[in-house]
């Protein structure tokens, strides 16, 4: 079941894809849904068809370069307080005043934390997804450096047709996560086509060589900004298989969610992605989080 529709907004100097789904007239938080590293508005489809039918509204945002938006203009990098505020800008542009809950999976959990500290206001809620978590983050090459192999590696994958002949394999073993229903032809088709985009590539290798600037500037942030006291859900994907990374894994999301006062939750057995393995175990956290 795909979601209602999509549209386009410009904010921050770049047209932003959003896919709405669920009743326009709501009693609940509205709820945004912001995928990690390289997702698109294809991995929220269950769980945002969940959530309108249990009469909830939703909005996925597809970060510049990912899904249907635009990249990023020219020498511009992601920084958690850029994506903390295009997401603001997102609920201004679709005239969304009301408070809402936002979920944050893998390194997108630095961009809703962000966005609760800086405006806790409107913020209801947050559930952070498998997020990423970094204690003391510090990098050894500069982002000077990083930032333009980062660009060049991409650059010569598309150049030479790797992206294209090994984008479906490498999305694959890093996603692994399968739709309880399988995927559709056409849904397979429309993501082929957006993982072959050059411009996804770069999107995708340029933020993860930004990885340890953005959990840096969260750090700063956490510093400088208390969290609003609002309810909050770590919740960690497990597969299920009990092995010494997967119980680390689990302890560092437990501290997560110490740390930011909030409730910790298992979604088993599932991959990183758990909005794709685990759609209806997600939908139902999100729905502890968005009442009132």
């Amino acid at each position: 079941m795909k979601p209602s529709h999509g549209r386009f907004v410009d904010v921050l100097g770049t047209s932003v894809h959003v896919v709405l789904a669920g009743p326009e007239e709501f009693n609940h938080p509205p709820v945004i849904l912001c995928g990690g590293l390289a997702s698109t508005w294809h991995d929220w489809i269950d769980v945002s068809a969940l959530l309108t039918d249990a009469g909830r509204r939703s909005i996925v945002i597809d970060r510049p370069g990912f899904g249907e938006s635009e990249p990023l203009p020219a020498g511009r990098v992601p920084t958690v307080d850029e994506e903390a505020r295009r997401i603001e800008a997102v609920l201004d542009a679709l005239g969304i005043d009301d408070p809402v809950v936002l979920v944050g999976h893998s390194m997108a959990g630095f961009y809703v934390e962000a966005f609760a500290r800086l405006f806790p206001e409107r913020t209801a809620g947050l559930v952070l997804l498998d997020a990423s978590v970094e204690k003391r983050p510090g990098a050894l090459v500069p982002p000077a450096v990083r930032i333009p192999i980062a660009r060049a590696l991409a650059r010569v994958a598309s150049a030479i047709g790797v992206q294209w002949l090994l984008a479906d394999a490498v999305r694959h073993v890093l996603t692994q996560a399968i739709p309880p229903d399988g995927y559709a032809p056409e849904r397979i088709d429309d993501l082929r086509r957006i993982y072959r985009r050059p411009s996804y590539l770069t999107a995708a290798t340029v933020e993860y060589a930004v990885y340890v600037d953005l959990a840096i500037e969260l750090n700063r942030l956490r510093r400088r900004t208390p969290m609003p006291a609002v309810p909050v859900v770590v919740a960690a994907a497990h597969t299920g298989r009990r092995t010494p990374w997967g119980a680390q894994w689990l302890r560092r999301q437990q501290r997560l969610a110490r740390y930011l006062g909030g409730r910790f939750a298992v979604v088993s057995p599932s991959h990183h992605h758990a909005m794709i393995d685990q759609p209806r175990r997600v939908a139902a956290l999100v729905r502890t989080v968005s009442v009132g």
